[in-house]
């Protein structure tokens, strides 16, 4: 089995979409890293991968919009466990909002790709912060890390010691390639059976069809 983690931005600022890929047994140990990924360049990597088997892919935008606009059950539900944890809710932002609305778009027509590829294929929308933040002791890190460099650095020496192998130096160099990381954390805890989601949101729909972990 492998697991990837993507952090995806907009369809046009493809430089911030990072894709991380994990072989999954006891451990999680890096396959390949694929940097300014574009759509295209996501369908090869998973392709790739599901020639040695299934392919769960957790990946870091909204995959699904409230009718009628506003948050998804599952947004409001996250944002409030953040704060208790101590993180920030506000990253946890409305999937129409004009920040969001094109990561959302991109978001829903990836899926719409991936599912065509195979059976093989589970999707999971993760947020990567969540799944880092309220998994470390003291949440510090996970709080400044997107604009401080030694604490992405405290963050992937973190990331190795929960059980991530392999991972290199490019791996700390942005926050894109570290939310991957976080991605891949999130789907591996909600799919191996000796781990765990620290929350997960598992009422989906035909308008919400995926699960929601970190």
């Amino acid at each position: 089995m492998i697991i990837i983690g993507i952090d995806l931005s907009g369809p046009s600022n493809h430089q911030d979409t990072v894709a991380s890929a994990f072989y999954m047994e006891e451990f999680l140990t890096l396959k390949k890293t694929v940097a300014g990924a574009s759509d295209h360049d996501i369908l090869n990597l998973v392709q790739e991968c599901l020639t040695e088997g299934e392919v769960i892919i957790g990946i870091d935008a909204p995959l699904s919009y409230q009718d009628g606009g506003g948050d998804r059950p599952h947004d409001k539900a996250l944002r409030h466990i953040m704060k208790v944890g101590g993180l920030n809710g506000s990253s946890i932002m409305t999937p129409t909002m004009t920040r969001m609305v094109y990561i959302t778009l991109r978001g829903i027509q990836l899926t719409r790709m991936l599912s065509e590829l195979s059976e093989a294929i589970t999707i999971l929308e993760v947020h990567p912060g969540a799944a880092i933040g309220l998994r470390m002791k003291d949440p510090a890190p996970a709080l400044s890390y997107k604009k401080d460099s030694s604490m992405r650095a405290e963050i992937f020496f973190w990331l190795q010691r929960q059980g991530m192998n392999g991972l290199t130096e490019k791996n700390a160099a942005t926050t894109h390639s570290i939310d991957s990381c976080g991605a891949a954390l999130a789907a591996w805890h909600y799919t191996a059976s000796d781990k765990q989601p620290v929350w997960s949101y598992e009422q989906t729909s035909a308008a919400h069809p995926y699960v929601m972990c970190c």
